[in-house]
Formats: structure tokens, sequence, C-alpha cells
């Protein structure tokens, strides 16, 4: 199987490596309430396993289609709304905010594409995928009401109120159903097993 020969292990286990530095060097309170250093830690198990067991990306569709969905957000977001106006994102050293930010959701992104798994994806799995965000959103929200700290500008309910808090909610979860969608779509063109019986 394409993907699972020494050198695309290697790579994807030093990405891995990499990850987990960035998350070791980052620190804060709150690290753990920033949706990047949750995906990450999402990758880290991802490329921690094809790295150790190869064959596993054949079959674990659904994780990895939802693992790179959530990192290619990550990337994205950072680029177009936090980067541009140099908004805060936690304590990092510039290594680390480029590992977590554009490193690692590039890499992860570019393996689904080259490799994508070998069974298609069930056409629920982009919804399937959207439970994750839509708790994150949900949790940050009521927390950052009880704490007054909010991990993103675009979810201060203090700051942008309701009303703006939902309209951006609704463009970055649509966002996440479009990328979504692409990614089951690229299983479906390439995937050789059919959907049923796949996971």
């Amino acid at each position: 199987m394409l993907g699972t020969g020494s050198m695309a292990r290697l790579l994807r286990g030093v990405v891995a490596v990499l990850i987990v530095a960035a998350t070791i060097q980052a620190y804060g309170p709150n690290l753990f309430f920033f949706f990047t250093i949750l995906s990450n830690t999402l990758a880290v198990a991802l490329l921690g396993g094809q790295a150790l067991r190869p064959r596993w990306m054949g079959s674990n569709g659904l994780f990895r289609g939802g693992v790179t969905l959530y990192m290619t957000i990550t990337g994205l977001v950072y680029a177009v709304l936090l980067a541009p106006l140099d908004i805060d994102v936690g304590a990092y050293a510039p290594w680390a905010n480029y590992v977590h930010h554009t490193l690692a959701p590039a890499v992860v992104l570019i393996d689904w594409l080259l490799f994508p798994p070998l069974r298609k994806l069930d056409r629920q799995a982009p919804w399937i995928w959207l439970v994750f965000p839509a708790v994150y959103f949900v949790f940050s929200l009521i927390r950052g009401s009880i704490t007054g700290w909010f991990p993103y500008p675009f979810l201060n309910l203090d700051e942008l109120g309701a009303g703006g808090v939902a309209l951006y909610s609704i463009v970055i979860l649509g966002f996440f159903a479009g990328i979504g969608w692409f990614i089951r779509w690229w299983a479906d063109e390439r995937g050789v097993i059919p959907e049923s019986g796949t996971t």
C-alpha cells in the first residue's frame, strides 16, 4: 500500500514528535481549551499510530478524515482570521506556533490527499465530524460566560455579543461542513473498497 514505506513512517513520526515538543513548550492554565491544541493532540495520535502501524491508515478513514478536517480548519482559521490581525494565540515560541498552525496542518492534509484510505467513507461522515467542533463551540461559550475568558476573539460574547458570535460560528461551521464534504469526496474518488463495512 502506498504511504506505508519507511520514509513515510519516519516523516509522520517526526512530525508527531514535533507536535508534542511544541505543546510542551506552550504553557498557560487554559492551554487545552484551545481548539488548536485539541486538534494537534488528535494529530499526534493519528501520525504516531500510522508511523507505528502504517497499514492502519488504510482502514481508519473516519478518524483520519476527522483529524484532517480539524487540522485543516486550524491552519485556515489561523492564516485567515488570527495571523493577519496579530491575535494572541497563547504563549508560543515562533517555531512551536509554526508547527501547530502551519506545518502539522499541512502534513496531515497532504497525507490525506496523497494517501487516502482504501475504503470509501459513509455519506454521513461529514456530519459526524461536525459533532466535535459543535460541542467545542458550545462548551467554550458556556465556560467563557462563567470565567470571562474565551479562547478566540470570534467566540467572545462580551465583545461581539450573541449575534456576532452566532454569525462567526455559522460561517466557521460552514467551512467545517464544506471542507468535510471535500475530504469525504476525495476519499470516495480515490477509495477502492465500497462503503459497506467501512469504519
